[in-house]
């Protein structure tokens, strides 16, 4: 028994050892990105000059370091704005470098305030990068969502603090009474965007070429049991996920999965893992209430830098701090080439298709219906018999 013991013990520190090494070669392509494209003197408007972009960009400064189209000349600035706001000569196509996380939400709230710019008419793509589950896409791909759904509205139980019967460990918030049970809403847990808007930029997206990863990443990719996974990078159609924990590993991802089946009713397809997209559409949201943005030209086009859970022969926590995120630069730079493609469709058939939007052929909007329609999505809540909820 010792000696089995030891020989575990070994194997795994050769395993962590093995990993080590190939992160360090991996790492080699992910601390250095292109040229941006933002011009090195950019003329800052006067206060109060229209703007009216065809298409918003949003992403963070790295990420947007992959973006290899587009001079942007001209900066905006406005009361309690922070961040980069650049279009082009004539405002045609505009970025915004937005902060991470939840804060997201405030910093485009600010800029749908400052004088001038005018998004009604704006197609914003929300971009940038992160985890891929192996079910529904593969390292170094992207994704175009129809869902965006946050997993944190809640509690979660680890271990054995739950009979042992229970299929889930997380619970949404307010007091359901089992993980299976459709929780009680306030209503930013999920976000459905215009599935008509998503079939064209999936049509348009889908014929571009992707590059592939390293040889590295390659081989850590044949070792997965799902098909998507093995399969060189490509565009994926299905849905975001976001918290202010970036998770990692079968039950992690497994638990995800299950709260997305019950707060989708079975439509989500959760696929890319991230702490950003949901601060993000909740700003749009209620840019969209107050009628400064229309949210039928939202939508969600993210890069996957690595898997969210680890192959057989590793553990989740070999998979998440050795391997990392070596499919960073591929999955940005096929991201980029995908939104370009986009964004080219636009401009091009702006008068014949884009002008007056695309409409809606499913429900859009959030679980409670507040921009109109029936949510298709929902279903009778659920919670304890004398909770605060349940009463």
């Amino acid at each position: 028994m010792i000696f089995k013991k030891l020989y575990v013990g070994l194997l795994g520190l050769a395993t962590a050892v093995l990993c080590e090494s190939t992160m360090r070669d991996m790492s080699r392509t992910t601390i250095t990105a292109s040229t941006s494209s933002t011009s090195l003197s950019l003329t800052v408007a006067t206060p109060g000059t229209p703007v009216s972009p065809k298409v918003l960009l949003i992403a963070n400064e790295f990420e947007f370091e992959y973006l290899e189209a587009y001079n942007f000349t001209t900066r905006y600035t406005g009361v309690l704005f922070d961040k980069l706001f650049v279009c082009t000569e004539y405002g045609t196509v505009c970025k915004l470098e937005c902060g991470e996380e939840l804060v997201s939400a405030s910093q485009i709230t600010a800029l749908m305030m400052i004088p001038g710019v005018d998004l009604k008419k704006t197609y914003i793509i929300i971009s940038g990068t992160g985890g891929v589950n192996p079910k529904y896409g593969t390292a170094g791909g992207a994704a175009i969502s129809t869902f965006g759904i946050q997993w944190e509205w809640g509690s979660m139980f680890l271990g054995d603090d739950l009979p042992s019967n229970f299929s889930g460990q997380y619970f949404a918030s307010y007091a359901q009474l089992s993980p299976d049970k459709y929780p009680v809403t306030v209503g930013s847990e999920v976000y459905k965007l215009n599935e008509a808007l998503v079939d064209r930029f999936y049509a348009v997206g889908s014929k571009v070429s992707f590059e592939d990863v390293s040889e590295t990443a390659q081989g850590f990719r044949a070792t997965y049991e799902y098909d998507a996974a093995k399969k060189t990078p490509f565009l994926a159609k299905c849905d975001t996920v976001s918290a202010q924990v970036y998770w990692h590993g079968d039950v992690a991802g497994e638990n995800v999965e299950y709260y997305t089946n019950v707060i989708t009713n079975g439509q989500g397809r959760p696929c890319n893992t991230n702490e950003d997209d949901q601060g993000r559409l909740l700003a749009l949201f209620l840019g969209a209430i107050h009628h400064t943005v229309d949210f039928g030209r939202v939508s969600i086009i993210k890069a996957f830098s690595n898997f969210d859970r680890p192959p057989p022969q590793l553990s989740a926590y070999q998979s998440r701090f050795y391997v990392g995120e070596g499919a960073t630069e591929p999955g940005l730079r096929n991201a980029w080439k995908t939104i370009i493609a986009i964004v080219h469709d636009v401009l091009v058939n702006w008068d014949t298709v884009y002008d007056t939007g695309i409409k809606p052929n499913t429900y859009m909007g959030d679980i409670k219906g507040t921009l109109g329609g029936v949510c298709d999505f929902n279903s009778t809540s659920s919670a304890a018999k004398g909770s605060v909820q349940g009463s």
